[in-house]
Protein backbone atom coordinates (compact mmCIF):
# COMPACT_ATOMS: atom_id res chain seq x y z
CA UNK A 1 0.00 0.00 0.00
CA UNK A 2 2.94 2.35 0.51
CA UNK A 3 3.57 2.45 -3.22
CA UNK A 4 -0.01 3.55 -3.79
CA UNK A 5 0.48 6.53 -1.51
CA UNK A 6 3.63 7.53 -3.37
CA UNK A 7 1.86 7.36 -6.72
CA UNK A 8 -0.97 9.53 -5.39
CA UNK A 9 -3.58 6.81 -5.74
CA UNK A 10 -4.06 6.01 -2.06
CA UNK A 11 -7.07 8.34 -1.82
CA UNK A 12 -8.59 6.79 -4.95
CA UNK A 13 -8.16 3.32 -3.46
CA UNK A 14 -9.80 4.39 -0.19
CA UNK A 15 -12.73 5.89 -2.10
CA UNK A 16 -13.25 2.58 -3.92
CA UNK A 17 -12.95 0.61 -0.67
CA UNK A 18 -15.65 2.81 0.85
CA UNK A 19 -17.95 1.64 -1.97
CA UNK A 20 -17.49 -1.97 -0.79
CA UNK A 21 -15.54 -2.95 -3.89
CA UNK A 22 -13.32 -5.98 -3.27
CA UNK A 23 -9.62 -5.05 -3.06
CA UNK A 24 -8.61 -7.36 -5.93
CA UNK A 25 -11.14 -5.60 -8.18
CA UNK A 26 -9.77 -2.21 -7.11
CA UNK A 27 -6.26 -3.29 -8.03
CA UNK A 28 -7.49 -4.45 -11.46
CA UNK A 29 -9.18 -1.08 -12.07
CA UNK A 30 -5.94 0.66 -11.17
CA UNK A 31 -3.62 -1.70 -13.10
CA UNK A 32 -5.70 -1.45 -16.28
CA UNK A 33 -5.59 2.33 -16.21
CA UNK A 34 -1.82 2.66 -15.79
CA UNK A 35 -0.15 4.50 -18.66
CA UNK A 36 0.99 1.36 -20.46
CA UNK A 37 -1.01 -1.22 -18.51
CA UNK A 38 0.80 -3.94 -16.63
CA UNK A 39 -0.10 -7.23 -18.32
CA UNK A 40 1.60 -9.55 -15.78
CA UNK A 41 -0.14 -7.73 -12.91
CA UNK A 42 -3.47 -7.74 -14.74
CA UNK A 43 -3.19 -11.46 -15.49
CA UNK A 44 -2.31 -12.23 -11.87
CA UNK A 45 -5.32 -10.24 -10.65
CA UNK A 46 -7.67 -11.95 -13.11
CA UNK A 47 -6.34 -15.36 -12.03
CA UNK A 48 -7.02 -14.32 -8.42
CA UNK A 49 -10.67 -13.74 -9.32
CA UNK A 50 -10.80 -10.03 -10.11
CA UNK A 51 -13.82 -9.04 -12.16
CA UNK A 52 -13.42 -6.59 -15.02
CA UNK A 53 -17.13 -5.72 -14.87
CA UNK A 54 -17.00 -4.03 -11.43
CA UNK A 55 -17.69 -0.29 -11.72
CA UNK A 56 -15.91 2.54 -9.95
CA UNK A 57 -17.63 5.65 -8.52
CA UNK A 58 -17.83 7.10 -12.04
CA UNK A 59 -19.52 3.96 -13.38
CA UNK A 60 -16.41 2.87 -15.31
CA UNK A 61 -15.11 -0.69 -15.46
CA UNK A 62 -11.54 -1.89 -15.91
CA UNK A 63 -12.32 -2.15 -19.63
CA UNK A 64 -13.50 1.46 -19.69
CA UNK A 65 -10.38 2.55 -17.82
CA UNK A 66 -7.98 0.48 -19.93
CA UNK A 67 -4.94 2.49 -20.97
CA UNK A 68 -5.17 1.17 -24.53
CA UNK A 69 -7.15 -1.10 -26.82
CA UNK A 70 -4.31 -3.60 -26.40
CA UNK A 71 -4.96 -3.81 -22.64
CA UNK A 72 -8.71 -4.04 -23.21
CA UNK A 73 -8.19 -6.91 -25.68
CA UNK A 74 -5.78 -8.59 -23.24
CA UNK A 75 -8.40 -8.52 -20.46
CA UNK A 76 -11.15 -9.80 -22.75
CA UNK A 77 -8.86 -12.46 -24.23
CA UNK A 78 -7.84 -13.70 -20.81
CA UNK A 79 -11.47 -13.93 -19.74
CA UNK A 80 -12.37 -15.98 -22.82
CA UNK A 81 -9.44 -18.36 -22.24
CA UNK A 82 -10.48 -18.79 -18.61
CA UNK A 83 -14.08 -19.74 -19.52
Amino acid sequence: MGMLAVEGTYDKMNALLSQNIHPVDILLLMAASETEGDKPKIEELLRAGASYSIKDADGRTALDRAASDEIKDFILGFSVQKA
